[in-house]
């Protein structure tokens, strides 16, 4: 019951959250040049946008792929694609993108009755997926030092990824210390001690977890930057590159914070805030939010039929 409350409290938190960001967006956004910028779009831009956004599918499951076959787990990309286009599919209709993460590493596991492997490199998947948006941000907003520190919002945001990235080489430091690792290890229940040694066994091959950092910068180049760069054209916004590239990372990494449900008002909100820095206007952003959204949400219901073909 206790377990229930929890969970209860964490979801309405989570509500409340979209619920403010959307309050923000709806009342600062002019909806009728909105609705003109959709009315404007064309079919091809959209079709175009859909191959990258497959292509960049295509790429993120390679990289999970790689990940599970350093685990002993090997399958075809098909199958990884298919699983990972499922999993983007229920994260888009459930209330939190854990249950597409919990599908893939049960879908994965229960072939060889392995799911605290399959758990750790979906969880490696997030975590390199992280660094590597971490990283663009921090590259080109170095190549657009001038411009990003002259607004103190931008300089407290590259701030705090600095420090989150360094948190990160700091554990992954701690994780070398044997006693301390051993001692976390016995402390822990048995199922969550599984899970860490799984994940820890990473760095048995560094190989494997810089070729994902690799994949993972194409994927964020790919299947973030030009994905979203395309309706920038579409729409006709004009934008300078560099505050374009210096932005679009930070806000798929704010995105990805679970603090909402389905990060739904908090993407358009960052798009409105931090685009405007750069004078983009309120309702072009809204519209490339609502359009990416909306075909994200498409593409991955092609899902369906798959996953209900699987629960047969």
């Amino acid at each position: 019951m206790q377990k229930k409350n929890k969970k209860l409290i964490s979801f309405s938190i989570k509500i409340l959250v979209s619920l403010f960001f959307l309050f923000l967006v709806i009342f600062q956004t002019n909806w009728s040049e909105v609705y003109g910028d959709l009315k404007e779009i064309r079919i091809y831009w959209l079709v175009i946008y859909t191959i990258v956004l497959i292509l960049g599918m295509f790429i993120s499951s390679y990289k999970w792929k790689l990940l599970n076959a350093f685990k002993g787990i090997r399958s075809t990309h098909w199958n990884f694609f298919k699983l990972y286009l499922i999993g983007t599919f229920i994260n888009n209709f459930m209330p939190s993108f854990i249950a597409g993460d919990a599908f893939k590493a049960y879908q994965i596991g229960k072939e060889g009755d392995n799911y605290a492997a399959a758990t750790s490199a979906v969880f490696m998947d997030r975590i390199t997926g992280f660094i590597s948006a971490t990283i663009l941000a921090l590259l080109f907003g170095i190549l657009n030092f001038k411009n990003v520190t002259s607004n103190k919002v931008f300089i407290i945001i590259y701030l705090i990824l600095i420090l989150s990235f360094l948190f990160d080489v700091f554990i992954a430091w701690l994780k070398k210390i044997k006693p301390l690792k051993n001692w976390v290890l016995k402390i822990m229940p048995e199922k969550i001690s599984d899970f860490l040694r799984e994940l820890y066994s990473f760095n048995n091959d560094k190989k494997v977890i810089w070729k994902s950092i690799w994949l993972g910068m194409v994927f964020s180049l790919i299947g973030v930057g030009l994905l979203n760069y395309i309706l920038f054209i579409a729409l006709g916004i004009k934008v300078g590159i560099l505050n374009y590239l210096s932005v679009i990372f930070i806000i798929s990494i704010i995105s990805a914070l679970p603090i909402s449900i389905n990060n739904i008002g908090l993407k358009e909100w960052s798009y409105i805030a931090l685009f405007g820095f750069f004078g983009v206007s309120t309702s072009a952003v809204v519209t490339v939010a609502i359009i990416s959204r909306f075909m994200q949400m498409l593409i991955s219901f092609s899902a369906l039929p798959i996953y209900l073909k699987m629960e047969k």
